[in-house]
Formats: structure tokens, sequence, C-alpha cells
């Protein structure tokens, strides 16, 4: 048939719409692969515009509703809430991710543990949180859970291999409420970035000393005063933005195993 190529009559051609009645078969080949060769070239702008949604539990401690009544005159479920929101804008800015609140849970802390490792496990046992669990037909992700617990010796804990991360509270003089930035501290861990250890470089990950002056005179560290990733964390969270949550229709889950805290 006249204007039909003959791929197109076989009905084997992969773009059988389009008309190549005198076109030899060496041009209809390179005319496929130069527009394969297009479409894969526009993939990687495609998914880098792609915001990835994550969706947390969030759990809080008795000590965490405490503190958020008497410092902040928040209940404990509104405070984590702003804190998430705080810490979202920084990685929906600079990486396209979003976090979405589906759950909350209340656990009663044990007040004896002094081990980071038997606090996280407490809490993910006691809230019933798996990586990947259904709460009202919402897939959930990964675990965010506050405390203001003074026992375990840490601001934060992360394990990568669960989706969990454990935040403590944390006001400081000079500096002031800084769990937002314990929060993105201990999410960026969950995409891969490292703890840093070194003086002058203002990074979210940084847990070298950082003077604060007149009138406290004393270190904190750097990650409680910046926002900021540098440029080797932001290229390992930008490369490994896909590991929680969905875009689009595409699915994500935890990749190796990782444990930090700082």
């Amino acid at each position: 048939m006249e204007g039909v190529s003959e791929m197109g009559k076989k009905g084997k051609s992969p773009f059988s719409f389009v008309s190549l009645p005198h076109f030899p078969r060496m041009r209809r080949i390179i005319i496929f692969l130069l527009t394969f060769l297009f479409i894969v070239s526009l993939t990687p702008s495609v998914l880098a515009s792609s915001t990835y949604t994550v969706n947390l539990m969030v759990a809080y401690d008795e000590e965490f509703s405490s503190i958020a009544w008497s410092r902040y005159a928040y209940s404990a479920q509104d405070l984590a809430t702003i804190i998430i929101w705080d810490t979202e804008a920084y990685f929906s800015s600079s990486f396209n991710i979003e976090f979405k609140i589906v759950a909350y849970r209340s656990w009663d802390s044990n007040d004896a543990v002094t081990n980071r490792d038997l606090m996280l496990d407490e809490v993910v046992s006691e809230v019933g949180f798996t990586s990947g669990m259904y709460v009202n037909y919402m897939r959930v992700d990964v675990l965010v859970a506050f405390s203001d617990q003074e026992t375990i010796g840490v601001y934060g804990y992360s394990d990568k291999s669960l989706g969990v991360v454990l935040v403590m509270e944390t006001y400081l003089a000079g500096v002031g409420q800084a769990t937002d930035n314990v929060l993105q501290h201990e999410l960026s861990h969950l995409y891969g970035a490292p703890d840093h250890y070194e003086n002058g470089l203002m990074c979210v990950m940084n847990a070298y000393p950082y003077w604060i002056d007149f009138p406290y005179y004393y270190y904190v560290p750097t990650a409680l005063v910046t926002n900021n990733w540098d440029v080797d964390c932001q290229s390992t969270i930008s490369f490994n933005r896909g590991v929680w949550g969905r875009a689009q229709s595409l699915g994500g889950g935890g990749w190796h195993f990782w444990m930090e805290a700082w």
C-alpha cells in the first residue's frame, strides 16, 4: 500500500505511525537511532525536575511533649510538625524532596535507657514501625521520632536500614532552637551524606566545634548554626534523592545499611 512502510504493513515497526515510503532501510535505522538518543538525552532533565514525596510517621515521647509546652507553648504534635516543615523547606528548595506526615504516634520512652540503639529500637517496637508499612492506605517510608531524653548523649541518631531518625529537642544559648538542624542532619544521613569534621566548613553535616562568643563563650557543633550543605553533600543527596518516597508512580526504600550518630 502506497504511503505505508513495509514494517508498518507487517505491524512490527515501533514507529508504525510514521510513513516512510521511499526511505532505504539504512536511513530508517539512522532516524530510529537519532530519535532514541534524543529521548535518552532528555531523561536526566526530566528526572531532575521530579518531586519526590516521602511519607513520614512522626512519634514523640512524654519528655518532648513536656518541653514542647513549657518552652514553646505548642502541643507535641504541632511542634513536631513545625520542625518538619522548617526542615522540608531546605530539602524542597535544594533537591525537590518533600515530606508528608501521614501518621502521628506517641511513645513512653524508658528513662533508664542510656544507649542510642536501645532507644531507637524501643520507639520502633512501641509504635510498630516498618518502612513500607501502610497506615490508612498510605505507604510510610520513614519514622521521625522526637524526644527530650538526655540520657543517651547524642543530638540525634539515624539508621538507614530501618528508615528511622531519632531527634533530640535542642535549644542552645546564643543559638536558639536548633532541633530542625538536628533533623536536617539525620535525614541527610538517610540519603548517604557523611559527617564532616572540618574547621570553617559551614555544612549541616559538620561536627567541628563552632565558637559562640559573648556573652556565652562556648563551643557547639557547626551543624547547629547552619542549614547549608557543602558541595559534596549536595551532590550525594541529589544522587540518592530517589532512595526514599515516590516520584509520580515510582517507589522507594532503603538501599544500604547505614547508621550514624553525632
